[in-house]
């Protein structure tokens, strides 16, 4: 076998050669540019989903607190089923959870506020291992009322408040759950019921319960 050795003029037109050279320089930096833009990508979908979640906590809150007169089992669960739809492009009924609670203020004999108390509370969403982190159904909360440490809300007299916690299990565009963890977004919102005169749940239709 012979071997090729190249001539002093032939390793001269080598490296004066520059045919390639913009192939090669794509090629060197592709990896990182395709980087930079899936990373790109999932901020932005993160973000996306971040504010759908929230949306989903905010009009949960609202929609229930605005349900007048009287109440019904068939109310908060049509109310959920519908607003949940706004997170199907982020399979949030698969892998969320929504949980609201009805505050009502606890009175004394003279009629002041000594206490507040989770009167109901109702879920939906598959995501069944998410669970409240400021209370359950019948547990009294201390006049502070329900929320984070700092930042409770209560329910004021002659009045309830509906308090909702969205849970969500993020899912990625790009499966980096490897490098960062798998995410769960937690957001949180609440309303003061307007213009509903008796706040028990009625057992009318399907109950979404806990």
């Amino acid at each position: 076998m012979m071997l090729f050795f190249p001539t002093l003029t032939q390793l001269r037109r080598l490296a004066t050669d520059r045919r390639g050279l913009a192939m090669t320089e794509f090629a060197l930096c592709l990896p990182l540019l395709a980087a930079v833009t899936f990373v790109g990508l999932e901020n932005v979908n993160y973000a996306f989903a971040a504010q759908k979640v929230g949306d989903i906590a905010t009009l949960s809150a609202d929609s229930i607190s605005r349900i007048r007169v009287g109440i019904s089992e068939d109310d908060v669960t049509e109310t959920l089923t519908g607003i949940a739809k706004l997170g199907s492009t982020l399979g949030f009924t698969a892998n969320g959870r929504v949980i609201v609670s009805s505050i009502q203020p606890v009175l004394d004999a003279s009629g002041n506020i000594i206490d507040q108390k989770i009167r109901w509370q109702r879920c939906y969403g598959n995501l069944t291992s998410a669970t409240s982190s400021y209370g359950t159904q019948g547990q009294s909360l201390g006049t502070a009322g329900m929320g984070p440490t700092g930042r409770q809300v209560a329910a004021i007299k002659d009045n309830e408040l509906i308090f909702v916690e969205t849970i969500y299990v993020y899912q990625p565009l790009i499966n980096i759950n490897l490098f960062r963890g798998q995410r769960t977004m937690r957001m949180l919102s609440s309303m003061t019921v307007r213009e509903r005169t008796a706040n028990d749940l009625v057992a009318s239709g399907t109950a979404s319960t806990c």
